[in-house]
């Protein structure tokens, strides 16, 4: 039992004089990580450190230790700009190897929109419809996230793709068509730039609110006052599905489908509309059908 004792006395020691010489103490570490991360053949030199120091029981904590200090930071660069870097990469790769595969026009076009939503969720970009001309925005996007050095390069990279890839798609769209798409791609942004300098739950909720009305206001809806919560939701997926949308009616639809998901959230999953709501949603639906929805409330609220 004694010795048993000695030996976990002995394998503590050993970690913690491994600790110390390879590991900067914690104030160190602190201003280390605020000016510049470690490089990996910094991280290769703490680890030969502490396997001089430490020959026997080093075996078992520097391994360890490189692969945290490995996981935090790669030839100078934060691991989320790196593991970007090696994303959009692999992204390239696999768009070259469907465009040799592609045999027509439409397989070229396919291996576009793959590529595009490939390298969009890299960086978190909301794109609109992926056309012909959003290939040259993507090879962009590529490129920039390759050079970057920081997170807030990658978030540039972010906004300079959405930005291209609504520009190329308005050119191509009915023009109220293009208005909403470019209003909805304008409160994308606007959110992020708010997500980024909020400090405080209170500035996050804010910054919800504001996406939410600035959406409806993108389609022309008036909502009622909904839980942020769920009314983001909505919003959300009605702004996925304007930059989606190709024609009049396809915007029209996001915007039906609004208004309906903001009145399940104020009825409940099992309350039935108004009248008055569905008056709403057939305007909304049928801008131009004033008799038609009139018959159908003048019956709704008959009944």
């Amino acid at each position: 039992m004694k010795s048993h004792h000695i030996a976990v006395l002995a394998f503590a020691a050993a970690v913690s004089g491994c600790a110390a010489t390879a590991v900067p103490d914690h104030e160190q570490l602190e201003v280390q990580s605020a000016t510049e991360a470690l490089t990996l053949q910094e991280c290769a030199t703490q680890r030969d450190t502490c396997f001089q120091n430490n020959p026997f029981f080093g075996f078992f904590t520097c391994p360890l230790q490189y692969t945290q200090c490995a996981a935090t930071a790669s030839n100078g660069l934060p691991a989320q700009v790196s593991n970007a870097i090696s994303d959009a990469a692999a992204c390239a790769r696999a768009n070259t190897a469907c465009l040799r595969n592609a045999e027509n026009p439409g397989e070229v076009l396919e291996c576009g929109v793959e590529n595009a939503e490939c390298v969009a969720e890299i960086v978190d970009a909301n794109l609109p419809q992926v056309v012909t001309g959003t290939v040259e925005c993507v090879d962009g996007a590529i490129d920039c996230i390759q050079a970057s050095e920081s997170v807030s390069d990658l978030a540039g990279c972010a906004d300079t793709l959405e930005d291209c890839a609504v520009d190329v798609v308005v050119d191509a769209l009915p023009p109220e068509v293009a208005t909403a798409v470019e209003a909805v791609a304008a409160c994308n942004a606007a959110l992020a730039s708010c997500i980024d300098d909020a400090t405080t739950p209170a500035g996050l909720a804010a910054c919800e609110q504001t996406q939410i009305r600035c959406v409806a206001s993108s389609l022309g809806v008036t909502l009622p006052q909904v839980p942020v919560a769920e009314a983001l939701q909505c919003a959300e997926d009605a702004a996925v599905c304007t930059l989606e949308s190709r024609s009049v009616a396809d915007v029209r639809a996001c915007a039906a489908d609004l208004v309906e998901c903001n009145q399940s959230v104020v009825n409940g999953p099992n309350r039935p509309q108004t009248c008055d709501q569905k008056w709403t949603e057939c305007l909304v639906r049928n801008p131009f059908g004033f008799f038609l929805c009139a018959a159908e409330y003048q019956t709704c609220t008959a009944n």
